[in-house]
């Protein structure tokens, strides 16, 4: 019986996600670094499966059949708001069949915390607000113990018969500087470094997602993080991880998700030079700020193996970029997608429609920038307020209710207007139609990019030991991307099921 239990969500979204679930592995890696036991269950599903209710059904299931053999006297979750029905709902059935206390956390849980007491029959015993390890270390020894009450533990909400406590903010972070490697062992690494296509925007890679600083400073409107201060790990740490990545797993590349990589540039180019010193040739790839890159930096990433940069560059027009706080100016995108293009370092340009107060001009400006640019990828979503968020605050009145954050579960959050208090725009263009149009102006042919021609990564693919799964996956790829294009065209092939 391990001392508590950490339980992905049983969505099928999470089940056929490749992408690590860094909050198990932050927290167990945590837990265990301070002497507890952790069990993990992270339930994954065939990703080239077609979606059933069967499927879907057999995943939760699972996942709860899972978690309580566990017998773990504390299960943790984490949702975000569009996993708020999702979590409740397996929180349910647990609290239904075993004696666990069921603790939640995340970023809705950050913002929001009561709202997993809304109700009286609530299935959750507490809410888990900022950063977990800290917190759920305490709550491991309180149940060990039974002498600590919980209203001492700071960044806690419980319910305690009527009424809904909350206990004071978190005082302390959690040290980086120390941990072990995460406990990837825990995880079905198989089906997480089976080529995917979420490292390196649409091209195959076999790796995964690290990060190597938490938190971010900037004030963006859209964003909901409520961590201003950026946190740190050795940089001897990261590098560890990646050697031991390499060395057990094999992997052929990774992806840095920080928020605020490039915030260090002397950091930034210290970590590429012990990563060239580490001699695995990796490919890799980052998110970084338009402003934040001088040619030093260039160089030392080209010089590592860095071959594709992710920028929210949001919009065209200053005046939308001012109005969102995001803190950049139309100048520094044009130079860095230049620069990019001269060093033949892969670009994605994330772009937002319906941002605050937006007029039609700022759409004219935010296409003609597209076309500037050039970025080899981009991503085109519709602007949405989650609760958190400074646009949430001012333009969603009244605000949701529980029951209505099941707007955000569906993916057309990402391409409409799914309730008319999510529209931000001044303007009476069609938010659909726009993002339709420039999907088929500026995405359409990039979804062939499965794979890419430079040539670190042409050699890693050469020198990978899944060269077989590469080439099944390109194959696959391929044939779906045809039967769709000839579906389009073709009547009668519309009728043909998938193989």
């Amino acid at each position: 019986m391990a001392d508590v239990c950490l339980v992905s969500l049983p969505t099928l979204g999470r089940a056929k996600s490749t992408i690590v679930p860094h909050w198990i592995l932050w927290l167990g890696g945590y837990v265990e670094h301070k002497g507890h036991s952790v069990d993990v269950v992270d339930v994954k599903s065939n990703v080239n499966a077609r979606y059933s209710e069967k499927e879907k059904e057999r995943v939760f299931q699972e996942t709860v059949e899972r978690a309580i053999a566990s017998r773990s006297p504390l299960i943790g979750l984490s949702a975000f708001t569009e996993d708020y029905r999702d979590v409740m709902k397996l929180a349910e059935e647990i609290k239904r069949r075993s004696s666990a206390k069921v603790i939640v956390g995340g970023i809705h849980a950050t913002v929001s915390p009561e709202d997993f007491f809304a109700h009286e029959d609530s299935p959750f015993d507490a809410a888990v607000v900022g950063d977990g390890e800290l917190p759920l270390w305490r709550l491991i020894e309180a149940e060990r113990e039974g002498t600590i009450p919980w209203k001492e533990i700071n960044g806690l909400v419980f319910r305690k018969g009527t009424n809904v406590i909350r206990t004071a903010p978190q005082k302390e972070q959690p040290v980086l500087d120390d941990l072990a490697i995460h406990p990837y062992h825990k995880l079905d690494m198989n089906f997480y470094l089976q080529p995917q296509q979420f490292l390196l925007r649409s091209i195959y890679l076999s790796g995964v997602h690290i990060f190597t600083a938490r938190g971010c400073p900037y004030d963006c409107t859209f964003c909901a993080n409520r961590r201003r201060k950026v946190t740190f790990r050795p940089l001897e740490s990261v590098i560890e991880e990646l050697n031991f990545l390499k060395e057990t797993y094999d992997i052929d590349g990774f992806y840095i998700h920080d928020d605020t990589f490039t915030i260090k540039r002397d950091r930034v180019v210290e970590f590429c030079e012990k990563l060239t010193d580490l001699n695995h040739r990796f490919v890799w790839g980052m998110e970084g700020r338009v402003n934040q890159f001088p040619d030093n930096v260039f160089r030392a990433l080209k010089e590592s193996g860095c071959i594709q940069i992710d920028f929210g560059v949001e919009s065209g027009s200053q005046e939308s970029l001012n109005r969102m706080k995001k803190g950049i100016k139309i100048n520094e995108t044009e130079e860095v997608f230049r620069r990019c293009r001269a060093e033949k370092i892969r670009t994605y340009a994330n772009i937002l429609i319906n941002t605050p107060e937006e007029t039609e001009e700022d759409v004219r400006k935010t296409v003609d920038l597209m076309e500037n640019i050039k970025a080899t990828t981009y991503g085109i979503c519709v602007t949405t307020p989650y609760p958190g968020t400074e646009i949430y605050d001012r333009y969603v009145r009244p605000p949701l209710t529980v029951e209505e954050y099941q707007l955000y579960s569906d993916c057309k959050t990402y391409v409409s207007i799914v309730d008319p208090r999510f529209r931000m725009a001044a303007h009476s263009l069609n938010i659909e139609d726009l993002s339709a149009k420039l999907g088929r102006r500026f995405m359409i042919e990039r979804g062939w990019q499965i794979f890419s021609l430079h040539p670190s990564y042409l050699k890693a693919l050469l020198t990978s030991s899944r060269k077989a799964q590469y080439l099944h996956v390109f194959i696959y790829r391929l044939f779906r991307k045809l039967l769709n294009m000839a579906r389009r065209f073709l009547p009668w092939v519309s009728k043909a099921k998938d193989i």
